[in-house]
């Protein structure tokens, strides 16, 4: 029998609670939610950051709506009894979503979704269409796999970095991660949230809501393995969604050439470029961002 477990709490100022469903494989799967009114799924980056990195833009979706915030299978406390190819794949993340909509009797929701979010997002609808009602991406991810792709985005993020941040970046790439020191943790962070951040003159509370996204780099790698194992590709599916279908995203995000891949194949889509931020206009331009959202999920 599903067993769901819910906890009341306070953020923000607002009540909120956070639940705990049983899912299918006998592992929990925690979520969040934020207000009441029409669902609307918040599903954070990665693969495999936290999704408290995304509360923010729950809260404010929450104001309006349901905002249902997933801590995404292998990320916080919504861990298997291991982590392996067996339990971290993409057919089990769309089984979390339905398994979350069934434990909350919900049959559609509207799904927002930033960087890998909006990758997961979009599968999930492509798969279950009659599921979504509309879909909000911001910095969207790449809906095919292509090494070139790949290329390109370490590319572009380099060149957000000074020589010597470079050479440190990869100085500490090279090491395993579980062999960082505190320091050096704190360190890669720091470069990451670099070259995801257009102005980084006042950087420290920016830094302070993009580290909230602490990555678990093992649910990282073998969600990236099962994403080639399955040779993963959205794009004929996505010219046959036949919902509404918006994109925000910046210029100088080092993601932002996706976005115009992502119009090949979806040419109905909406799409709002915004200047002077990068991977994450939720921080940078805030005031831009959530009119432009909120009107998204009007749609």
């Amino acid at each position: 029998m599903k067993k769901v477990l819910f906890i009341i709490s306070i953020v923000a100022g607002q009540l909120t609670s956070c639940t705990q469903t049983n899912n299918y494989d006998g592992s929990f799967i925690r979520f969040h939610l934020y207000g009441k009114g029409e669902p609307v799924f918040v599903l954070s980056g990665g693969p495999g950051n936290d999704c408290h990195q995304e509360e923010d833009v729950a809260i404010r979706i929450g104001e309006k709506y349901q905002a249902i915030l997933p801590e995404q299978r292998g990320t916080g406390l919504s861990m298997p009894e291991e982590l392996s190819k067996a339990t971290i794949n993409l057919d089990a993340y769309i089984r979390d979503i339905l398994f979350i909509m069934d434990s909350l009797k919900i049959t559609k929701a509207k799904f927002y979704g930033h960087s890998w979010g909006a990758m997961y997002a979009s599968a999930f609808a492509v798969q279950y269409p009659e599921k979504v009602t509309s879909l909000v991406l911001t910095g969207p991810g790449y809906m095919k796999l292509d090494k070139q792709y790949q290329v390109t985005i370490f590319n572009n993020r380099m060149a957000k970095l000074s020589r010597e941040q470079r050479t440190r970046f990869n100085q500490l790439s090279r090491k395993q991660t579980d062999q960082w020191t505190p320091g050096e943790q704190k360190e890669i962070a720091d470069l990451k949230a670099t070259f995801n951040t257009y102005d980084t003159t006042n950087k420290a509370w920016k830094f302070a809501k993009i580290q909230q996204g602490k990555l678990n780099p093992v649910t990282n790698q073998l969600l990236s393995e099962d994403l080639e194992r399955i040779n993963f590709s959205l794009t004929e599916q996505l010219k046959t969604l036949n919902i509404p279908v918006t994109v925000i995203t910046c210029r100088e995000d080092p993601l932002a050439f996706l976005t115009i891949e992502f119009q090949k194949f979806t040419p109905r889509a909406v799409v709002h470029w915004l200047d002077q931020c990068g991977h994450f206009p939720m921080y940078e331009q805030p005031e831009k961002f959530y009119p432009l959202l909120l009107d998204a999920l009007n749609r």
